[in-house]
């Protein structure tokens, strides 16, 4: 079993992608919500300019997960520069690639929950 440096951001991406996974229009006032979501899964790894399997040990447990994220950003990192930093949360909620973000969140955040990484000794 991978041990996982920073169970903390683990906790934030695993968080992320269950805002991502159940997020659908009108968009809810409630915390967290799509900015809290984007924030954690890629203003605080990069990932939108490296590679999730570099985080494998820090923050993810395993080339799959490193894929399932991948797979989520994908489609969310589209629509986002598509729409631009500015636009009302129902305008992403509504793009008609949203539902592969749904998709690929519920399976990284399936994935991501069903395997529990060691935390490091200290």
């Amino acid at each position: 079993m991978t041990t996982i440096a920073w169970p903390g951001r683990r906790a934030d991406i695993i968080d992320a992608l269950a805002v991502l996974a159940t997020l659908r229009p009108p968009a809810p006032t409630s915390w967290p919500g799509l900015t809290d979501a984007v924030h954690w899964l890629i203003d605080d790894t990069f990932w939108d300019q490296r590679q999730p399997g570099s985080d494998i040990g820090t923050i993810l447990g395993s080339a799959e997960e490193a894929d399932a994220i991948t797979a989520t950003l994908h489609p969310l990192t589209a629509i986002l520069d598509e729409l631009g930093p500015t636009a009302a949360d129902d305008e992403y909620l509504t793009h008609p690639r949203w539902h592969e973000v749904i998709h690929t969140a519920t399976h990284a955040h399936q994935l991501m929950t069903s395997q529990t990484p060691a935390r490091p000794e200290h």
